[in-house]
């Protein structure tokens, strides 16, 4: 594995995991009354998904990247 995927790969878990945190944020403070827990439960989602799926997760990272370089 080289240098360069290392990178991509701690990208792309911190990515899923700023992305659980927002929805778990979100999650927890409409439906659990708990912003806390929505939070850590969306930390915990948003990595399992970036190491399960990670061909969704790359494809989200590089949609987000490129509208947000536009």
């Amino acid at each position: 594995m080289s240098e360069d995927s290392d990178d991509t790969d701690g990208e792309r878990v911190v990515f899923a995991m700023l992305v659980g945190v927002t929805f778990g944020a979100a999650l927890g403070t409409t439906v659990l009354q708990d912003i806390t827990q929505g939070i850590v439960a969306g930390v915990v989602v948003g990595t399992l998904v970036a190491l399960v799926f990670p061909a969704w997760t790359d494809r989200l990272f590089e949609t987000v990247t490129d509208k947000l370089e536009e």
